[in-house]
């Protein structure tokens, strides 16, 4: 599989973090998702949730790997997932209010995702990017 996406640790002292850890293709990265605004649990539900919506058929997605808040204060990451023929252009990102444009909902993050952008809007600078098989991504 190209996509996957899990966690390889779960602390249970304070601050709850889980050590993750996200794989496209031959790219393999680490991270922290706190444990505070969001469970492990939810963590998990939403990237299952996130790969089968592509796998519908959905041309937009995303896996969140950090929450830790909402509304107008939104702050995070995600990995947001476009579908582009037999292809899944990979794109990592900051979830911060300025550049949402809106009050984050958590709970549907999708409607957030804008049309992919290559480049930067600030200095034209080309956004990092990683494709991957359409036909190598499985429900998780």
């Amino acid at each position: 599989m190209s996509l996957r996406i899990r966690f390889i640790k779960k602390v249970d002292y304070e601050p709850a973090l889980a050590l993750g850890e996200i794989t496209l293709d031959d790219f393999v990265e680490t991270f922290e998702a706190p444990l505070t605004f969001w469970s492990a649990d939810r963590y998990e539900s939403q990237w299952r949730e996130g790969v089968d919506r592509l796998l519908k058929g959905a041309l937009r997605s995303c896996l969140i790997t950090s929450m830790l808040g909402s509304g107008s204060e939104p702050f995070g990451v995600w990995w947001k997932l476009y579908r582009e023929g037999d292809y899944v252009v990979v794109q990592n990102q900051l979830l911060l209010a300025e550049v949402l444009g809106g009050d984050f909902d958590p709970d549907e993050p999708y409607r957030f995702i804008r049309d992919r952008q290559s480049c930067s809007a600030d200095d034209g600078a080309p956004i990092s990017e990683w494709v991957i098989g359409f036909d190598t991504i499985g429900s998780l």
